[in-house]
């Protein structure tokens, strides 16, 4: 039935696609006791000892009941039991309104199998619609699963159209979401992959998987376990027809994963559904040696298929010395060779992200013309799925850092050549230290503020006293206000913030004596933090407070 399904779901091109993960281990076996000559494919559990499977309709073949295409009759639902070994027997047409006189095929039951979502020709109130072409393409249906097992309450989905098929539902683990085959427009290939949120209402706008999951070619019978979406596809790369490809349903969803062989083989391999608890399951294919058309096929796991271990790595590119955006900025991420892997213009909030490899070492560069390039170079941990964050500031002999999502640095940008402020001498008067590369602060006290505020305290004070006689001790003293906050709060309002308490050093400082020549205020907000207190990282209040502080950085004596 290769032709048959093709033809039927509208599906044909390719690309390739990475196959360096490992496919999985399996045993498969012919369920020939069950399967005819005719089409036997598209499985669903209806619990752990019922089979709903479609094959063509059973009876005396009358002309109308004939699908021309294969010249057999068309397609209707069986329900057949399961023993122990995964056999299949004792099949019975589905009784009630589900079946018509057109396709039915592939299903997916909610857990609690009251709820059924199936394919069948856009076929309603006894009325088969059909496109400009006069072709009745495919529909989703949902049906209610009363208590004697009927199908009642059969309605169409609201996306459902007449000009492109709707099809293959499938279920994410918390039954939010409805995933679903389509080649309506937008669609990269012949069919695409789509899903839909599910909510008290009804249904939301259906969303393409995009190029990550989706290709040129066509995608075809999704199935959900856990967060792993098996599907299959005709793409270039793969055995021979349709094979069945594996992805995670992540963030960033690693290249889909063929599954070796005996799943894929030289023919169509589809419609493959894994019992999670048992990892058994099922699987339709038009494989040498079977009974018919497509037969199904019953498998056990005996290794899971594996996907390579990958991190998120995202961040901003601010201006070092206004900590504004710098839109329109370009990021690189380079291999540990410096070949080029992807490139990324920031968008207008100058955010970036890659998907990138575990126990990798990288390079990111930031670039933009008129600024310093920033380069750095790191190596990635072996946590999946974990998620680092990367602040860029570009200007000249800029400093960024990478830190992981828990805010612990794990790579450092270019190193700046230590540069002394004017005049100040080589031997350091006591008043006088040096905190970093290049910076040399008033030795006093940090100012620290309250939690969203930049309120002076008797301490503060205290402190700012220190300064004014130092100013007055050294005249040609020029410093500056540099004040920081904590992480927590957006992160343009900690820079609102930190510029706020700037200024309220600087006026004290200015109040009692010192000229507006000589100091001049700053908010640096979170880009300065002094311990790991970052975004998602549990600290007491204590921690957070070091944050919360100004510094007196000499700018000249």
């Amino acid at each position: 039935m290769k032709n048959y399904i093709l033809i039927l779901f509208l599906f044909c091109m390719g690309v390739v696609t990475s196959q360096t993960e490992e496919g999985g281990k399996y045993t498969v076996k012919n369920l020939e006791a069950i399967n005819t000559k005719g089409s036997d494919f598209g499985t669903a559990y209806l619990g752990e000892t019922k089979l709903v499977y479609a094959r063509p309709k059973k009876g005396l073949t009358l002309v109308k009941d004939v699908w021309q295409q294969n010249g057999q009759r068309f397609l209707e639902l069986y329900v057949a039991d399961i023993d122990e070994g995964g056999n299949l027997s004792n099949p019975v047409a589905l009784k009630g309104e589900v079946n018509t006189r057109y396709h039915e095929a592939d299903v997916i039951f909610t857990k609690d199998f009251k709820t059924v979502y199936f394919t069948r020709n856009n076929y309603y109130n006894k009325q088969l619609a059909r496109d400009s072409k006069e072709i009745g393409n495919l529909a989703l249906f949902k049906a209610t699963v009363n208590e004697k097992g009927q199908w009642v309450n059969i309605i169409p989905m609201p996306f459902n159209n007449v000009q492109y098929s709707v099809g293959h539902p499938a279920l994410s683990e918390d039954e939010k979401t409805l995933y679903f085959i389509s080649d309506m427009p937008g669609s990269m290939g012949q069919t695409d992959i789509y899903k839909v949120q599910i909510n008290e209402s009804g249904f939301g706008n259906p969303v393409s998987l995009g190029p990550k999951i989706n290709s040129t070619s066509k995608e075809f019978s999704p199935f959900i376990d856990g967060d792993v979406l098996y599907f299959s596809s005709d793409r270039s790369g793969g055995k021979g027809g349709l094979d069945v490809y594996a992805t995670r349903l992540v963030e960033f969803p690693p290249a889909p994963v063929s599954l070796n062989e005996p799943i894929n083989s030289s023919a169509d391999d589809f419609a493959f559904i894994i019992n999670n608890s048992t990892r058994k399951g099922y699987l339709s294919s038009k494989r040498e040696g079977g009974k018919g058309d497509d037969d199904l096929y019953s498998f056990i796991e005996e290794e899971a298929v594996e996907f390579k271990c990958k991190q998120i790595v995202s961040g901003e590119v601010r201006d070092k010395n206004t900590t504004e955006v710098i839109e329109r900025a370009t990021v690189v991420l380079k291999d540990a060779d410096n070949n080029e892997l992807e490139s990324v213009v920031v968008d207008e909030e100058g955010s970036f992200t890659f998907s990138i490899f575990c126990e990798t070492e990288y390079t990111l560069e930031g670039k933009k013309e008129g600024y310093t390039s920033q380069n750095k170079t790191f190596t990635t941990s072996n946590e999946a799925d974990k998620k680092m964050k990367l602040l860029i500031l570009l200007g000249t002999g800029s400093i960024s850092e990478l830190v992981d999502e828990n805010g612990v640095a794990i790579g450092k940008g270019e190193a700046v050549d230590e540069v002394k402020p004017e005049g100040l001498p080589e031997v350091l008067p006591e008043e006088i230290v040096k905190v970093r590369p290049s910076t040399y602060v008033v030795n006093v006290d940090p100012i620290y503020f309250q939690l969203n505020s930049s309120y002076l305290s008797k301490d503060a004070r205290r402190e700012l006293d220190k300064v004014v006689q130092l100013m007055n001790k050294y005249p040609e003293m020029i410093i500056e206000s540099g004040s920081h906050t904590d992480s927590r709060g957006v992160f343009g309002y900690n820079v609102w913030l930190s510029g706020r308490r700037a200024n309220s050093t600087v006026s004290y400082i200015i109040e009692n004596g010192i000229s507006s020549s000589r100091i001049t205020g700053k908010g640096y907000g979170e880009n300065q933090l002094i311990n790991d207190c970052a975004d998602g990282v549990e600290c007491t209040e204590a921690q957070h407070a070091k944050n919360r502080r100004t510094e007196f950085v000499i700018i000249k004596m």
